[in-house]
């Protein structure tokens, strides 16, 4: 008989999430929470995402649009970190 065992990736998904939703690792926790806001904010107004392209552009950066986590998608997290 075969065990069923979980995605490494969603067990480490698992474990990250219950600990920062238990506060137990409280500054990653708050950092996650701004990011987040900052996301939304840029994602769900039209003035701030083309001034965001804009300072991009000034700034010679690479112009990347933000992305939003999902907490259905276990390496979402990281993806959207990775963009703010």
């Amino acid at each position: 008989m075969v065990t069923w065992r979980p995605c490494l990736g969603e067990a480490l998904q698992w474990c990250i999430t219950t600990a920062l939703s238990d506060g137990q690792v409280l500054e990653l926790a708050e950092i996650v929470e701004k990011s987040r806001r900052i996301g939304e904010y840029f994602r769900g107004s039209d003035a701030a995402r083309k001034q965001l392209e804009k300072a991009q552009y000034d700034l010679g950066l690479p112009q990347k649009k933000l992305r939003l986590d999902c907490t259905d998608r276990w390496n979402s997290m990281v993806n959207s970190r990775t963009t703010v």
